[in-house]
């Protein structure tokens, strides 16, 4: 493996396998629903059990939890890590990773990517490849805090006018935004709130990429109707897809689905 190893948590989203192919070691946020931990892969079965009423919540690494991934980086003969995390102004998992290398085997950087979910994984991707091309773990890690800041962000969650997205009453659309959610715009159908992001999405005058991402089942075809929208417009350049897990869908909610997107360079 390379010198430089990279960890993040499981709040930092990737497509399918994307993780695994660049050797991204990935500490897992415990998720609990009522109370009791959740540790099944059934993603629709989570998000069911949301729907039905039961309480989610979440639990950030602890430093002993990302201790041991370091000295498992160590372990696979890595000399420095990159320990790449959400925004610390939402989240404890910065300060965390911050405590636990002061005990590590090997030198640890501690990035802040100050975005949240997929924009995580975006950031940990762009570090990958700059190691992967020789960068440093220091050039790697300022190349993840520039596309961090460079990412924009729209979705639909709970908290509009229904008290929660995608609700009899209507959907909220939402973006990130130092380190705050803030509403642009509500809608009354499913159908004005991905017209209302791929206006946010499409009010670029950059060539970007596009990552658009649903929770459960029930909304994947929003999210559909979301990526075709963007797919028509000049100024995308890709668009892909992910699925958003647990450790994020349990602040989100079941129904959320959104993008995220950043200069295609």
């Amino acid at each position: 493996m390379s010198g430089v190893a990279i960890v993040t948590d499981t709040s930092a989203l990737f497509a399918e396998g994307v993780a695994e192919s660049l050797g991204v070691i990935r500490v897992p946020v415990a998720v609990a629903l009522d109370g009791q931990a959740y540790g099944s892969d059934d993603v629709e079965d989570f998000y069911e059990r949301m729907s039905r009423g039961a309480r989610a919540t979440t639990s950030q690494p602890s430093p002993g939890d990302l201790l041991q991934a370091y000295g498992a980086a160590a372990a696979r003969g890595a000399k420095e890590v990159l320990s790449i995390h959400l925004d610390s102004r939402l989240s404890g998992t910065v300060a965390s990773a911050e405590l636990a290398t002061a005990d590590a085997a090997i030198p640890v950087s501690v990035v802040d990517t100050q975005t949240v979910s997929f924009g995580v994984g975006v950031c940990v991707q762009a570090a990958a490849g700059a190691v992967g091309a020789g960068a440093s773990a220091q050039e790697a890690a300022e190349v993840a805090r520039e596309i961090g800041l460079e990412l924009r962000n729209v979705f639909v969650a709970p908290g509009g006018t229904a008290g929660r997205a995608g609700g009899e009453d209507g959907w909220a659309a939402l973006e990130l935004a130092e380190g705050s959610a803030l509403v642009i715009g509500e809608c009354k159908t499913v159908g004005d709130a991905v017209r209302l992001m791929a206006k946010q999405v499409l009010a670029t005058q950059e060539s970007v990429r596009v990552a658009v991402g649903h929770a459960a089942a029930m909304v994947e075809s929003a999210a559909d109707e979301l990526a075709a929208a963007l797919l028509g417009s000049v100024h995308v350049m890709a668009v892909e897809r992910y699925r958003v897990g647990p450790a994020v869908g349990a602040h989100s909610g079941p129904r959320s689905f959104g993008a995220f997107w950043w200069p295609a360079e």
